[in-house]
């Protein structure tokens, strides 16, 4: 992962950089890199990806941003994974220059091919994510 410097002390800052972990997951995401794209990381005990700029989708849902990778596509009718994390609104005062963040991952599944019954095509498995918002210089 890129290495960056804290910003400097004294200001009010939103959070740049997120890492997160609860069970067997650990996300880290940052909102801009040295490239000028976001980044993410996803791992569990499974899969290990990593994703940058329109690989990632970010949507401002109110209470937060909703950032969503691809774990597994569904190309030849796969199941596709998707992983959703809530990042939730932060600010950063004085000399401090991280936050604690308590948040929630979802795990979104959807088959590839779909069978003509009735039934719930898309299933949710939601997860606790805990660990610390930074605001970084790229």
């Amino acid at each position: 992962m890129e290495q960056a410097q804290p910003t400097q002390q004294g200001a009010i800052l939103s959070p740049n950089h997120f890492e997160l972990k609860g069970k067997d997951i650990h996300v880290n995401f940052s909102e801009t890199s040295f490239t000028g794209e976001p980044r993410m990381q996803y791992r569990d005990r499974q899969r290990q990806v990593n994703a940058s700029g329109d690989e990632i989708r970010q949507v401002d849902v109110g209470i937060g941003k909703l950032v969503t990778i691809v774990l597994q596509s569904n190309a030849a009718d796969a199941e596709l994974i998707e992983f959703s994390v809530l990042i939730p609104h932060a600010i950063l005062t004085g000399s401090d220059r991280s936050v604690r963040i308590n948040t929630l991952g979802i795990t979104t599944r959807s088959p590839g091919f779909i069978a003509p019954t009735t039934r719930q095509l898309t299933t949710y498995a939601e997860v606790r994510l805990t660990g610390e918002g930074m605001s970084l210089d790229f």
